[in-house]
């Protein structure tokens, strides 16, 4: 508006020497905030370029994301990745753990996974032993709401007999912990209390060493990535590929690189509440992706040919999620016949742009873990080159300073 009524090509005039649109305003809005009240400061427009995060645990990780990013932009990664733990704990005053040179430790274990974590490992997420917890919880738990009534109905239910009576009061031996007995109580005085990591793990994956660390069974473990969300201590992550991302996207700017295509999840949408989905496509470009495709448009694919694979079997379950897939065939084999034998629509959108620019790359920007698996499997991994989430996207716009 400011510009209304001006002479022509004084807008033009001023975003080049203001350098980009987003800078002049920008601009013009902080030095506007100057003349008119001079205590008004940067750090206060709005949280302007403060990110939000759930927990600590999730800016730790997206700190030790966007130094990686940082370095290897610049070339400087094998340099400079010795100096990363001081840049994000500084000390000399702790603020996470016992000591600032613990917190540095579990720093260089985070840093292992932003590089794409231990290669013998075969899932997508790994513990950090150091920093492990190892949460004392206790599981069945007997409180002073017991009124150590009559009926007893806890020890009928208990099928091992390790429920005993003293002074009126319910104690509780060798029990096995199916959690009977808190079922049965009638004034909910028995609690069963679980380590977040194992209550969040549906498919029973995470289980205590004898260590009383966090071991994850990857027979059983599908990479659906909610331990990692849940654990409080953020002893559990997710293997990162961010810098393979780079790598592609500076090959790309050399005299016949191949093209790098983004492909997004439709979350996107909803995913970065502080700009539009129009800034984040602008990001995208200005880091390099030739453009951006929507996985949606590989869905409306898989939609039409799972339809007709559904009336030839009759009986169908998708493939769409790499997780689902994954319980399946491990719990629950006898369904595995009716997974559908189509591509997901991550992979099948890659599918139709490789056929129609062989010499691409495709990098895959979605919410999931479990997709970095997914992209490692045989009919998959020629079609998509590298699969990262939401976060890493995050901290690598950052790194760019986009």
């Amino acid at each position: 508006r400011a510009f209304q009524g001006r002479p022509a090509g004084m807008l033009e005039k001023n975003i080049e020497r203001a350098g980009t649109l987003q800078e002049h305003v920008e601009h013009n809005f902080i030095g506007m905030i100057k003349k008119h009240d001079k205590k008004l400061t940067i750090s206060m427009l709005g949280g302007y370029n403060v990110r939000k995060f759930d927990t600590n645990v999730q800016e730790l990780k997206y700190k030790v994301l966007r130094e990686i990013a940082r370095l290897a932009k610049d070339d400087k990664l094998a340099a400079g990745i010795p100096g990363i733990p001081e840049t994000i704990v500084p000390g000399p005053v702790a603020t996470m753990r016992c000591c600032i040179y613990k917190e540095r430790a579990i720093v260089n274990e985070r840093i292992k996974m932003a590089l794409g974590g231990h290669e013998d490992v075969p899932g997508e997420v790994e513990v950090l032993p150091i920093a492990c917890d190892e949460c004392p919880v206790s599981e069945i738990t007997v409180s002073d709401a017991c009124r150590g009534c009559i009926a007893h109905r806890c020890a009928n239910a208990c099928p091992k007999g390790a429920i005993s009576f003293i002074n009126k009061g319910m104690h509780t031996q060798a029990h096995i912990t199916c959690g009977k007995c808190v079922a049965a109580c009638p004034y909910s005085a028995i609690t069963k209390n679980v380590r977040p990591c194992e209550r969040a793990c549906k498919p029973g994956a995470i289980k205590m060493d004898e260590n009383r660390k966090a071991h994850i069974n990857y027979e059983k473990c599908v990479s659906c990535g909610a331990c990692v969300y849940q654990c409080p201590f953020g002893a559990i992550v997710d293997k990162s590929y961010i810098t393979k991302v780079i790598d592609l996207l500076k090959a790309s700017r050399q005299e016949g690189g191949a093209p790098v295509y983004a492909v997004v999840a439709p979350s996107i949408y909803g995913q970065f509440s502080d700009v539009t989905t129009g800034q984040v496509v602008s990001g995208l470009k200005a880091l390099g992706f030739c453009t951006v495709i929507e996985a949606a448009l590989g869905a409306d694919l898989v939609a039409y040919f799972e339809a007709k694979e559904l009336v030839e079997k009759g009986f169908l379950t998708t493939s769409c999620c790499p997780a689902f897939v994954s319980y399946i065939k491990k719990n629950f084999p006898k369904l595995e016949q009716h997974i559908s034998h189509n591509l997901s629509p991550m992979a099948m959108i890659a599918k139709v742009i490789k056929r129609a620019h062989p010499d691409s790359k495709i990098v895959f920007i979605g919410p999931c873990v479990a997709k970095k698996g997914e992209q490692k499997q045989e009919r998959v991994r020629d079609l998509v080159d590298v699969v990262i989430t939401f976060e890493e996207l995050q901290a690598l716009m950052d790194a760019y300073e986009i």
